[in-house]
């Protein structure tokens, strides 16, 4: 048995769902049928004679019947990656032309509740592309989005933070709007040490001295690191933070950076000034209702751990290690571990903080992410993509899907096929072959 939809249905949504992106991924799953859209103060949707469903423990429930379809959650991220399963299950009858969906009862919750995606917004980074991956990592039923914008947002604090055709604010709420109608928070980042100013090592590039060499003073290392001694510096980060938590909207979490900072991996005097800057800069997030996320890496010596991504001396790793706020969460990534959980993630437990698993491009790499995080109780995950976003984005969603876990389906077929049927379901191509799947090329390796 099965609820048939009429040729022109109503759907009852909740009143945060009222943006165009939810109307369009319910005209995109059933092929540009035109919907009658009712908004409520409830935080459920329907669609014809429902019958009420308990979602109890689970975080939310999907509930067809022959009369009608009811979808509700504990929250309103809930309710919406209900929605997105529910649109999932939607078929077509090439017989009467119709829409319908099977009855069932179902109630899902995630195996792994903080579940993220990392998307870099570099030059080459089409908009169009970007808006089809949030919206895919919506489906996919991630719960956040980290943006990292290299040089790619238009700051006020500084007009050489950005090149000169990087996004208007505007235009980058758009996607924090969608973002949030389909349930996902969106994390603002900003590299705090290492990468300053959005450097990028193997392509030599620098937004900010490209554009006005004078500023060299902010930067250490020739620029790759941000000159932390110097208060103005401190006043600029503490300004872009601002502005980007205003531009990101509400949430819970502030993305840090602060990796690959060579020059603070061998000094004991600059460990405990990279102690002073981050514990500073945690108290002011805590204050705004924030945590703020780190990568892990300078928090490691290589002589400890062999085989894992570790950037400091083991003094310096021990200083920074022993006396950073517990308040910051680690982001532990580690790409080349393939075959075992992480140690350096238990490592970080056992020192009290809160931990995420942070894999790459690799499936194997997501599986063995997932794992430790299960097997050892930690926050989550963030599955990173950098340059490799058109070449990862089958990855991705995979990571989505398993770190939620409950009803993923065939493995092979999450892996290998199902991101093309979310791509075009997020923003179909209509035709246009350059907008078709995610297969579009970057300008070259590494960053």
């Amino acid at each position: 048995m099965s609820y048939v939809f009429d040729t022109n249905p109503t759907v009852l949504l909740p009143k945060k769902a009222d943006n165009a992106v939810v109307v369009e991924l319910l005209s995109n799953y059933t092929y540009s049928t035109e919907w009658n859209v009712i908004f409520s103060e409830q935080n459920y949707i329907s669609i014809g004679n429902y019958e009420k469903a308990e979602y109890s423990d689970a975080e939310y429930v999907i509930n067809v019947t022959d009369g009608g379809v009811y979808v509700a959650g504990n929250d309103y991220p809930s309710t919406m990656r209900g929605f997105l399963s529910f649109l999932e299950r939607i078929k077509y009858s090439e017989q009467d032309n119709s829409f319908y969906i099977e009855n069932c009862r179902i109630a899902e919750k995630p195996l792994i509740s903080f579940r993220c995606t990392h998307l870099c917004i570099f030059p080459e980074t089409e908009f169009d592309f970007l808006k089809k991956c949030i919206r895919s990592c919506a489906i996919a039923k991630f719960s956040h989005i980290i943006l990292e914008f290299w040089g790619m947002l238009k700051f006020d604090c500084m007009k050489e933070l950005s090149w000169p055709f990087a996004y208007t604010k505007e235009k980058v709420r758009e996607l924090v709007k969608e973002a949030n109608a389909l349930g996902v928070e969106i994390i603002p980042m900003f590299n705090h040490l290492g990468h300053a100013s959005a450097a990028r090592e193997i392509r030599g590039k620098h937004v900010v001295l490209d554009q006005n060499p004078r500023y060299e003073y902010l930067f250490e290392s020739y620029g790759w690191i941000w000159n932390i001694k110097r208060a103005d510096v401190r006043k600029l980060l503490a300004d872009v933070r601002n502005e980007l938590m205003e531009v990101c909207g509400e949430g819970k979490y502030f993305h840090l950076g602060c990796d690959e900072a060579y020059a603070y991996g061998h000094e004991t005097a600059k460990a405990h000034e990279m102690v002073e800057f981050l514990n500073g800069i945690s108290k002011e997030l805590n204050a705004k209702g924030r945590r703020g996320i780190i990568w892990h890496d300078m928090l490691l010596s290589n002589d400890e751990f062999k085989g894992y991504c570790a950037c400091s001396d083991k003094d310096v790793a021990d200083i920074l290690i022993n006396n950073i706020d517990k308040e910051l969460i680690i982001a532990d990534w580690q790409y080349s571990v393939h075959n075992e959980t992480w140690t350096t993630s238990r490592k970080f437990k056992e020192k009290g903080f809160d931990v995420l698993c942070c894999p790459w491009n690799n499936v194997q790499n997501v599986d063995e992410a997932i794992d430790t995080v299960l097997s050892n109780g930690l926050f989550g995950i963030i599955h990173t993509t950098w340059h490799t976003l058109h070449g990862g984005f089958r990855e991705m969603i995979y990571a989505g899907v398993y770190s939620y876990g409950t009803s993923a389906g065939n493995r092979e077929d999450i892996q290998r096929f199902y991101a093309a049927d979310v791509a075009r379901k997020a923003l179909p191509a209509f035709g246009d072959y350059e907008k078709g799947g995610w297969s579009r090329k970057m300008t070259g390796p590494g960053l």
